[in-house]
Parts: C-alpha cells; structure tokens; sequence
C-alpha cells in the first residue's frame, strides 16, 4: 500500500553516507530526481487537509501563518479543483489560523449550490448519481458546519435534505456512501438509522495476501465503517492487530489521505498514543516555516534535475550507476507522451551517456550542431542558454565549435555574470582559448571579492569561477570574499552538503551547489566545500 521509489546503487564508499542524500529527492511519480527547492513549497490542498486534520487527531493543535497571497492562491486553486470539496479542504486551514480562506462568503456561496431536492451539486464530480450528491451533501454541510451555519438552514431546505437522505438509508448501500450518508445525518443531528451501523467490520484476515491496490481499499471502507460507528454513537470494532502494524510500516511514506484514515481507525479503536509516534515525527519533519507541511510524495522529477545529481556525484568521485534512474529514463523514453522538444532530447541523451555509459548517440551530435538548439553566437542575453547546452552536449559526448560571441560592458552585476557565464561554458567545453580578449581577471577582480553585489550564489560562484579560469590570484583576500558569499548558505534539512539560491531565499538547488563545487574542484580543495574535504589552506 505504501509507495514504493527506486533506490540508487551507491558504492561501498566512505562517502556513501553522504552520497545518499540524493536519495531524499527521488520521485515517487516517476523515479526522476527532482529540484530539492520544490521542498519549500507547500502540499496541494487536499493533501494539506489530510495532514493538518492528522495532526489534530493526535492532539497536535497545528498553527500557520500562511501569507495572505499565498492563503488566496490556495484557496483560489481549491477551487478551481471543486467549489464544494475545495471549500471542505479548507476547514484545517482554517481551524489552524489562515481565517481567510473560509468566510461567511462561503456559505452562501454553498447554499447556492443547493438542489431542490435537498441535495448539494458540484460540478467537478461529473455526474448526477447518489453516489455523486451524497459526497456533494457531505462536504457542504461539513463547510456549513465549520463556518457556524448548518444551524441557520431553513427549516424546509433541512427537512428536504433530511427527507432526501431517509430516503437513501432504505436500502444497502457501499461503505463510502453509507459513510456520507451517516455523517450528514450526525452533522443535522438526527440520529442513524440501524440498517446502516449494523454494517461488519470490513475483513482482516486476507489482508497480508491483498494486492496493493486491494489494501488501499480496505483501508478505505474500515476508515467508512468507523464514521459510520462514530456517527450513531457507536464504538467501531476495527482489528488492531492488523492496522498498527500497517501504520507502523507505512508511517513514513503513505499519502497523507492513508494516514489520515488509518490514524483514525485506530484513534477510534483505542490505540496507545506510542503507536502515533512515527506520524508525528514524519508529519513534523514535513513542517514548513509557515505551519503547513510538504508533501515529497507528489513532487516531480526530471531528467534536468537528474542531470546535476549525476554532475555532483562525479565531482565527489561518487558513482553515477543508478538502476533506479536508468528504468525512470527508459520509461519515459518509451512512453507516447515524452517530449520532443530538442532541449528535452538532449537532456535526456546527456542522462543516458552519463549514467549508462557508452558513445555519444547520433541524435546528441546533430542536436549540439543545431543553432536552433545551441546558439551559435552568444549574446549578454543568451548566454546562459548557451553554457547550460553545451554542459548537456559536454555530458552527452558531443562536441561543439567556438561561438561568435559578443561584446558587452562590464557595469553591472547581470552583465558581469553574463560574462562570467561564457567563460565558464568555454572551459567547461574544452575551448578556453575562445575567449574574448575584452573578458579578463582584471575586468572580473572587483566583482569576485564583493558578494554582496549578487543576488543568488551562484552568480557570484560563476563569476568567481571565471576570475580565477583567467588567471585571477586565489588569495586570503579573495578566500575570505567566498567564504562569505558561499560558505554561509551551505544545507537544508536531510540535504548537509547542497548550497542555498541565496538573495534571500533558502531553498538549496542542485545547479547553484554544481557551481560551488566545480569552483572547489577547480581551487584544489582550497574551500573544502566538496563533501569529506576540509579547506585546504586556512588562512
């Protein structure tokens, strides 16, 4: 039932340790690495209800301070997504403190969604079936509920929804509808008709034999069988014995919606509150600066990022061989919906060649060929473009020529990481001699022992990298300048030796620490900022 990721073969090397760090930014999606600043953003707003009301249960009383912006874009998205279980998900925002993403607004807006008939409509379900009115119903009246106005409802619209509900609970129903329909009739505090609570418990005793898919619907009807139980007063019989080793061993990875109904079934069963240790700790660990929480289960990796893990691992002297991306690459490679983009091919031809070896494919070459793909002149607006091609084309074994390149002045810092950008992408390809005479140590000098000018460290890495390609001194003057615009901006948690965007933002990236520990592999270790290294000369 757990999701399951491609772990990668790493090498029975002292720095196997620290080269698994990687591992904390495999895709569950699609087994790809992706961008470590994706964990700075928030869970989707079904899962962030799935965690928060998590935490709730298990008496956590979680808190945010969700910017107003980025509460309004929540919301908006929740939305968009449905008008009313959108709304629901917004409850354990709003019970944790963002008081603007439910308003009395909302009420009203609900109670436009109902039908005559007493039920509720969400056109995101798309369709008109009990099934479909019962989930509507419920979550309308569960937004009603927290918003204080389920009270208020006409007494003919209550009697109608009451009339339409009674009507339902005459004959057998699925447990997901049975559990609706029990919950609407405790929300309206009208009691539950014993057709439904004298439903068993769903079965325990094949649950080790079930496919993965077949326990994650079990666990969905035990979870409809206990809000059926708590519904009318009842006191569910769910098997501990099955469900805590479940939590226990799913702790860790389940999605939020799984844990969030396990953790109430066995809330329900009376389960020692050790059990719910391991979910804290997870649901903990997940907690951003605001109070909401990630969630790494949906983040998505590429073959961009990708790409970098496998340039960091060669610069650490790591291992590249990664069965785990091998099969995510070969899947999409075979999948009718990989992109054909040229940049995107390219990407993927680099991947192949450096973590399955072998020679440069055709495809590569003609691509690093192509000025639709790598300018053939570089410009103070093209620049980066062109460096970031031609380090795919150097990783896929492709060869490029020299580009025309332009002049520009040397005033401001953009114009001066451009520059810095050509240089690097000239020695990163073999063609140092390439570079234009207008672009020197001296120009650079100033720029490389002021950080503070950058608003990003890596920037300030490439220019510092170029300075010292031209021939620029690495001195105790300049070994200060980056240990104050580098050194401070090393981690993240589970991520110890990734650098930060810096500017401002804290998140680490892959290509900002490529820069970092290109220019330590390029200085001779002189910073120590490579993994297991210390800085080489301390003065």
């Amino acid at each position: 039932m757990a999701s399951c990721t491609s772990a990668s073969e790493e090498p029975a090397a002292p720095e196997s340790a620290a080269a698994r760090q990687f591992d904390l930014l495999v895709s569950k999606q699609n087994g790809y690495y992706y961008h470590p600043f994706l964990r700075q953003a928030p869970a989707g707003p079904q899962a962030q209800s799935y965690a928060l009301r998590t935490l709730s249960e298990l008496g956590r009383d979680p808190k945010t301070s969700m910017a107003s912006d980025d509460a309004e874009s929540f919301r908006r998205g929740a939305l968009e997504t449905s008008s009313l279980w959108g709304r629901d998900w917004m409850i354990a925002l709003r019970a944790a403190g963002a008081d603007g993403v439910l308003s009395a607004g909302d009420a009203e807006a609900v109670n436009k969604l109902r039908d005559k008939g007493g039920w509720y409509v969400d056109s995101a379900l798309g369709d008109d079936s009990d099934e479909a009115r019962l989930g509507s119903t419920w979550a309308a009246l569960e937004v009603l509920d927290a918003l204080g106005r389920l009270d208020a409802l006409p007494s003919q619209d209550r009697e109608a929804t009451l009339d339409w509900l009674r009507s339902l609970s005459a004959k057998p129903r699925p447990l997901d509808q049975s559990s609706a329909l029990a919950r609407c009739l405790q929300l309206l505090k009208e009691p539950v008709p014993g057709a439904l609570t004298r439903i068993a418990a769903p079965r325990t005793d094949d649950f080790a034999q079930l496919t993965p898919d077949d326990r994650a619907a079990r666990l969905a009807d035990t979870y409809s069988y206990v809000v059926v139980q708590e519904a009318a007063g009842k006191r569910p019989a769910a098997d501990r014995k099955v469900w805590e080793p479940v939590l226990r061993d799913g702790a860790a990875t389940l999605p939020y919606e799984q844990l969030y109904q396990l953790v109430h079934i066995l809330k329900a069963a009376g389960s020692p509150k050790a059990v719910f240790a391991p979910v804290e700790k997870r649901l903990e660990g997940e907690r951003l600066d605001d109070g909401t929480v990630r969630d790494p289960g949906a983040y998505l990796g590429n073959p961009d990022a990708s790409l970098f893990v496998q340039r960091l691992r060669a610069l650490a002297g790591w291992s590249r061989k990664d069965t785990g991306l091998r099969t995510a690459l070969e899947r999409e490679e075979k999948s009718p919906d990989a992109s054909q983009e040229s940049a995107e091919r390219l990407n993927r031809a680099a991947l192949r060649k450096v973590t399955a070896g072998g020679d440069a494919g055709e495809q590569a070459r003609q691509l690093c060929a192509d000025p639709r793909v790598l300018p053939g002149s570089v410009t103070e607006q093209n620049a980066t473009q062109w460096q970031r091609t031609t380090l795919n084309c150097a990783d896929a074994g492709a060869p490029v020529d020299a580009p025309k390149i332009g002049t520009w002045s040397l005033d401001t810092p953009d114009r001066v990481v451009a520059a810095a950008t050509v240089v690097v992408g000239l020695a990163d390809s073999d063609l140092r001699d390439s570079v234009p005479a207008w672009i020197t140590a001296d120009a650079l000098k100033q720029w490389a022992h002021n950080p503070d000018r950058f608003n990003s460290v890596y920037g300030y890495v490439l220019v510092a990298r170029a300075y010292a390609l031209l021939g620029g001194e690495t001195d105790a003057s300049l070994r200060d300048a980056l240990k104050r615009g580098v050194t401070s901006h090393k981690g993240c948690p589970g991520l110890p030796d990734l650098y930060q965007v810096g500017g401002g933002d804290s998140a680490c990236d892959l290509k900002t620490t490529w820069g970092v520990w290109t220019l330590d592999r390029q200085l001779h270790g002189a910073m120590g900022w490579l993994p297991g290294t210390k800085p080489r000369n301390k003065k």
